[in-house]
């Protein structure tokens, strides 16, 4: 065989796409199943957050509903403001269904009285989320405020 035939053989050879199309589409693949992982991960972390502002709102409206109307409206010297009452309020809100028992909050009341500031916290475990290293779960926080009826 003379030195033109093997040198075009060799060229066809190095040209050859066979075998090339199996990586190709597992490296497609991955991207895939990553973005899907990516979107699945990012809903449950939207749904995650919705629910706490959520338990956070019924947290400030059950702590402004403790609120003693007439003694936050004349401001009393001696009139003591019903924090204790908002909080304790606001735990029997959270102790009143198990998928808020989880829920951190802490309630406050704003300096005339009349208003509740809870500030929620949770730890939460999301879908697919040891693929970006966050095995222990995500912090979520969430504020809210209710006033309470003033007559």
């Amino acid at each position: 065989m003379s030195r033109a035939g093997r040198a075009s053989r060799i060229l066809q050879r190095a040209g050859d796409d066979r075998g090339s199309t199996i990586p190709l589409i597992l490296g497609f693949f991955l991207i895939g199943l990553l973005m899907v992982a990516g979107a699945v991960m990012a809903s449950d972390a939207f749904t995650q957050q919705r629910d706490l502002q959520s338990v956070c709102d019924g947290a400030a409206v059950a702590g402004a509903n403790a609120i003693d109307g007439p003694a936050a409206r004349t401001h009393e010297l001696s009139a003591t403001l019903p924090l204790a009452a908002v909080q304790a309020a606001v735990q029997n809100y959270l102790a009143a269904d198990d998928g808020r028992a989880q829920v951190s909050v802490q309630a406050g009341l704003s300096a005339d009285g009349s208003t509740v500031l809870a500030d929620c916290r949770i730890r939460t475990q999301l879908a697919f989320a040891g693929l970006i290293g966050h095995r222990g779960g995500i912090e979520q926080h969430a504020r809210s405020q209710a006033q309470g009826v003033v007559q």
